[in-house]
């Protein structure tokens, strides 16, 4: 029975890596209607999914590292302690045929701003077929303190809203030859304003589209090593605006990314716009192949990767309209730059019994995000020490537990 799980656990692992984080993040939910009772406390989750064979619920928390100085889930000062986390709660039905869920997210992103995900899942064809869907909506008043700096609310940034989805679908087909597909869609929009009252009004914007699909095939065993090759497309481009990696998400703030969708001065017959004359994009073409290796106790999944990456700027035209007169300049054209893509993703898990597993998981890429030494708290920006190689880790404990009517 022990080997049975354990085998079972390598595959699932092999069909969805970095499946068993708390629910919270962006793509996490697309796996709670198929996960069994379990309580997790790791580095930055802590959380437990309950229920029985029909009716299932979860409540969590997650640190997020854009919204968190040093993964701190608590953080704050002598009588002024925040709660800087995603709060995550669910709900769902499962049956072999058809399964639903909802859930809900809370990222507390500062005092004045904090971003709102509902999510719908839905599972089909006995769980061979997972869909997520999930919104983010943020809106603020005043998104990066404007109102401390001018307290009369005389200028500043002000109606802030971004909209955020990353829907993503699973099928498995059970066919090793190609057994699983994967297909992620992302949009973002955001917009704020800034107004000085009878001077000059400024409304901004950032925009931005992607995708990406892995195909899994020759899932395989050799020797004692099951190994599941894959391949990664995707794309991202900024319609408006730059959003960071080319990805505007509600909530985050974006360094000089916003374009002037219109400005207006008083006492002044013109206005000021920015558009892209050629949108800048990234696209990412990777080989990835996925290993797993187990005994009784342990159970390993490594996934080299190794692929091509382009980055363009975009760029960009301005168009000013003064007295009736309208004049538009372009910036230069910036050449594309080409890149190796490379990565090194690793999941272990220690079972000395059935119910009770140690976590680890590292991940080292280039993916062209520096390494992070901790977030600005008042403003969400990432501190970043200029290595231009990602690095990442967390671990922990799973406590696997029975289910409510007896089921294992």
């Amino acid at each position: 029975m022990k080997k049975v799980l354990l085998t079972a656990m390598a595959l699932l692992t092999i069909a969805s890596a970095s499946a068993f984080g708390m629910y919270g993040d962006r793509d996490s939910w697309i796996d709670f209607l198929v996960h069994g009772n379990q309580f997790r406390a790791r580095m930055d989750q802590l959380g437990f999914t309950l229920g029985n064979g029909t009716i299932k619920g979860t409540f969590g928390f997650r640190s997020q590292a854009a919204t968190t100085y040093l993964g701190n889930i608590l953080s704050g000062s002598t009588g002024a302690i925040d709660l800087t986390t995603t709060i995550s709660a669910g709900i769902g039905y499962t049956s072999e045929p058809f399964g639903i869920g909802v859930g809900y997210n809370y990222t507390h992103v500062h005092d004045r701003l904090g971003v709102h995900t509902p999510v719908l899942m839905i599972n089909a064809l006995n769980n061979n077929l997972r869909i997520a869907v999930p919104i983010q909506v943020a809106v603020s008043g005043d998104p990066y303190n404007n109102a401390a700096n001018y307290p009369y609310n005389s200028q500043g940034d002000k109606d802030y809203v971004g909209v955020s989805t990353d829907i993503q679908l699973r099928y498995y087909t059970g066919i090793d030859a190609f057994n699983a597909i994967r297909v992620y869609f992302k949009f973002g929009h955001a917009v704020y304003k800034n107004e000085v009252p009878n001077i000059v009004k400024t409304d901004y914007i950032a925009q931005s589209v992607g995708f990406e699909t892995r195909f899994y095939f020759l899932n395989t065993t050799v020797g004692n090593v099951g190994i599941n090759p894959f391949l990664k497309v995707a794309f991202n481009t900024s319609l408006k605006g730059k959003g960071k990696n080319n990805q505007v998400r509600a909530g985050e703030v974006i360094n000089n990314g916003y374009f002037h969708d219109s400005y207006t001065a008083t006492g002044v017959a013109g206005s000021y716009k920015e558009e892209w004359e050629k949108s800048p994009y990234d696209v990412t073409v990777q080989a990835v192949l996925g290993i797993t290796a187990n005994s009784d106790i342990v159970s390993l999944y490594v996934e080299p990767s190794l692929g091509y990456k382009a980055d363009y700027a975009g760029q960009a035209r301005y168009i000013s309209t003064y007295n009736g007169n309208t004049d538009t300049r372009k910036d230069p054209d910036p050449k594309i730059e080409h890149k190796l893509a490379w990565g090194a993703y690793t999941e272990l898990y220690i079972r000395p019994t059935q119910d009770l597993e140690w976590y680890f998981e590292m991940d080292v890429n280039n993916s062209g995000t520096k390494q992070n030494v901790g977030v600005n708290p008042e403003t969400g920006e990432k501190i970043s020490n200029g290595v231009p190689v990602y690095f990442e880790t967390t671990t922990g404990i799973t406590w696997y537990l029975p289910s409510f009517d007896g089921a294992q």
